[in-house]
């Protein structure tokens, strides 16, 4: 695979006018540009998003753990998520648990050393292994969804199905019912 130098090159431009050309950091003369993008193509040059990365200190990328995408509220919420990590320029790194600590932790590892620029977790109560290791993630945005622990490192959404629950049966009280079920 040929190197932004090889393009330089053949274009008869420094790396930097290649450079400034695929990240459009600076005017460079149509004619140049014209000449840079038929190197590239003759080529068949990509730019290395892992070396931009590298630089720029960002990968565009979001960790996502969630304890298992065939459940319908996961899967609905994943497709939330990977919707807007897509309209806002993001991949979204999915890691189902099923519900396994090792599982969660080896995605975790492997998302962290993937240089993932933030982390959303929705595993389910159980997943304690995964909480224990945010101590470690300081400096990466994390955001738990559905249930974990409250801190203030990470950012928390979460129903309150207590409250909820609790409305929800006073309210069917004071309507006469005395015979309530409940189906979860």
């Amino acid at each position: 695979m040929a190197n932004i130098k090889e393009v330089a090159a053949l274009a008869g431009v420094s790396t930097t006018t290649v450079s400034h050309v695929i990240n459009e950091t600076r005017f460079v003369a149509e004619e140049t540009r014209e000449r840079v993008f038929a190197a590239m193509r003759e080529l068949n040059y990509a730019p290395s998003l892992v070396a931009r990365s590298l630089k720029v200190k960002e990968t565009n990328s979001i960790g996502m753990l969630v304890t298992t995408s065939s459940n319908p509220f996961f899967a609905e919420v994943v497709r939330g998520v990977e919707r807007y990590c897509f309209e806002q320029g993001y991949n979204l790194m999915l890691g189902n648990t099923e519900g396994q600590a090792e599982t969660a932790l080896s995605y975790l590892k492997m998302m962290l050393r993937k240089r993932v620029d933030g982390l959303l977790i929705m595993c389910s109560e159980g997943q304690q292994e995964v909480f224990n290791q945010l101590d470690w993630l300081k400096t990466l945005p994390v955001v738990v969804m559905d249930w974990g622990l409250v801190s203030e490192d990470v950012d928390l959404i979460a129903d309150n199905s207590f409250h909820g629950g609790y409305l929800a049966t006073r309210h069917l009280i004071e309507l006469g019912h005395t015979a309530i079920g409940c189906i979860t």
